[in-house]
């Protein structure tokens, strides 16, 4: 049942709805960018790719340490204009890149149980001229705090192949309930060790530790032992 509502939902954020405020049964959408995504072309991966939700000061300061020192102040910069009293920050992150590389946050879904997120990712193509400059993209889209789910939400990320590069369960208004000791997460597509350490309530750096991590680089399949 829980796909079958994924995948209706995921046509709506591809063929798009009027928006209708706040009636959750039809949904609220969120039009941030006219880009046509159908010709991007997603050729290579990205290091340090981040798709997040951003609800507090906390979170933006966490997620800008991830990222390396050059590709830091553009996150910074765009989170301190966010009022996260008011509102909530999606933000789509390809790291530290050189060459022509676009992220674009194209369109938000908000339900009652999931908000969904278009993003276009291109990287050069073969005959496309490249930047000689260091250049690190990057988007953010600001949501109202009071149009997002009351309850527990699927975050889900969709990229211009509607192909999902995050899928995970969230609450703005309760801490994730801490898991028990000794637990072993399996690392999915699109997850982060900063998603992993907001989702469980626990640090980058403990993370880290508990496996023996030399850098912020996790693989879809490996399992990692999380402690509370």
């Amino acid at each position: 049942m829980r796909k079958m509502l994924t995948v209706c939902l995921m046509l709506v954020l591809i063929l798009g709805v009027p928006a209708v405020g706040t009636a959750y049964g039809q949904g609220l959408v969120i039009r941030t960018s006219n880009v046509d995504f159908s010709q991007w072309e997603w050729k290579t991966e990205a290091k340090d790719t981040q798709f997040s939700l951003i609800t507090n000061e906390r979170e933006a300061r966490q997620f800008t340490r991830t990222l390396s020192r050059f590709a830091r102040p553009m996150a910074q910069n765009a989170l301190a204009g966010v009022d996260f009293k008011t509102e909530v920050a999606v933000v789509a992150s390809l790291g530290e890149t050189s060459g022509s590389f676009k992220v674009e946050i194209g369109q938000v879904n908000i339900n009652e149980r999931s908000v969904l997120v278009r993003v276009g990712m291109q990287s050069p193509g073969e005959n496309d001229p490249v930047l000689l400059n260091l250049v690190h993209p990057f988007d953010l889209v600001t949501l109202p705090r009071k149009d997002m789910p009351k309850d527990d939400f699927e975050l889900i990320v969709f990229n211009q192949h509607g192909e999902a590069v995050l899928d995970e369960w969230m609450n703005l208004y309760g801490k994730p309930e801490a898991p028990a000791k000794g637990r072993r997460h399996t690392v999915r597509t699109g997850e982060t060790l900063w998603a992993l350490a907001n989702k469980y309530g626990v640090t980058i750096e403990d993370i880290m530790g508990w496996n023996k991590l030399t850098s912020h680089e996790i693989k879809i399949g490996q399992v990692l032992s999380i402690y509370a």
